[in-house]
């Protein structure tokens, strides 16, 4: 008589919960744009959320807004003052990271790893400034804070082929004889110069000078 065989069982292995977040913008007026943000991790976290200028490279100076929103339970809603971001093409962002982002117990009990993105595209009128004006207006302000030191030499051909021509206008705390204010739009900057000794004073931000 044969010993019975035992039927064998498979082992079904249950897949692991799969995580998502997703945004969606809406354009309340000129001013604000209004980001909805749902997920199906649970609990209360913590993510950044924004509005990023489409095509930025990762050394340009960065355009947008961001601020670091609370959800619970799935879902939550953000508003963006953007009545001061230029005109153009932009991309709604939010990105959890889970390095800081869970804030109670049952969001870490979701075991999240990495960081969860997403994005959605859409068209800002904001200023009414066109993007690549603030663009070269800010790589401009970057490039003087980065490069221009008290006592270096000034060079009129260097500055106007950079940045265009300047408007004078008066000092009002020095020697008007010598030392000048000299204001370019495109950067929204004033560069003052102690014209006797060809040598640049300091920088201000706006027209602003001495």
């Amino acid at each position: 008589m044969g010993s019975e065989v035992p039927e064998k069982i498979e082992e079904q292995s249950t897949p692991p919960t799969q995580y998502n977040l997703s945004v969606q913008s809406h354009e309340l007026d000129n001013d604000r744009v209004l980001l909805e943000i749902n997920t199906n991790i649970p609990g209360t976290i913590e993510l950044m959320a924004g509005l990023n200028l489409a095509g930025q490279a990762q050394d340009d100076t960065w355009i947008g807004t961001s601020e670091r929103v609370r959800i619970i339970d799935g879902t939550a809603e953000v508003i963006f003052d953007v009545s001061e971001l230029p005109s153009g093409e932009y991309e709604a962002e939010a990105t959890f990271y889970p390095r800081w982002g869970f804030q109670d117990d049952k969001s870490r009990a979701s075991g999240i790893a990495e960081n969860l993105k997403d994005t959605h595209s859409l068209t800002l009128r904001g200023s009414g400034e066109p993007a690549d004006i603030a663009t070269k207006r800010n790589e401009g302000q970057k490039w003087v804070m980065e490069n221009v030191v008290m006592g270096m030499e000034w060079n009129p051909s260097d500055w106007q082929s950079r940045f265009g021509d300047w408007v004078e206008f008066p000092v009002t705390t020095r020697n008007p004889d010598i030392i000048k204010n000299y204001y370019f739009e495109v950067i929204e900057m004033t560069l003052v110069v102690n014209t006797l000794n060809d040598e640049i004073v300091t920088w201000r931000m706006g027209r602003e000078g001495l």
